[in-house]
């Protein structure tokens, strides 16, 4: 079953917290939220699912883009805790993408000072050459 129509933020809020809505029209839910692109809302019907292969999905799909606050999100509702490594490999996949902010978020919580340092310098010089 696919959802023609997304439902709005009061219907969403209502299926995930009040209905008694079973765990494959949630997940159906999810689908059609990452079919349109909505991966945080996709994220939140997986997580209610508790359909960990598809919280995993959106895992990776925030590693591909960079995106380091819904890595963050999908890592805590699959209940992982991310490891230095994890932050850097993200990190480092923002840094290539120019997302340097989320890049920032997540070097700092790994003790590479060197990668903050360099990732800081790279920064700067973004700055520096939109200025002249």
């Amino acid at each position: 079953m696919s959802i023609k129509k997304l439902p709005d933020y009061r219907s969403k809020q209502k299926i995930l917290y009040v209905d008694k809505v079973n765990q494959n029209e949630l997940k159906d839910y999810g689908n059609s939220f990452l079919e349109d692109g909505f991966l945080s809302d996709a994220l939140d019907f997986y997580q209610k699912a508790n359909d960990k292969g598809c919280m995993q999905k959106i895992k990776d799909i925030a590693f591909d883009r960079g995106d380091v606050m819904l890595f963050q999100q999908a890592a805590k509702a699959l209940n992982v805790e991310l490891e230095p490594a994890d932050w850097e490999g993200i990190g480092q996949k923002a840094i290539g993408l120019k997302k340097y902010f989320f890049a920032l978020h997540a070097l700092e919580k790994t003790n590479n000072e060197e990668m903050l340092n360099s990732l800081k310098k790279i920064m700067h010089q973004e700055v520096d050459s939109k200025s002249e």
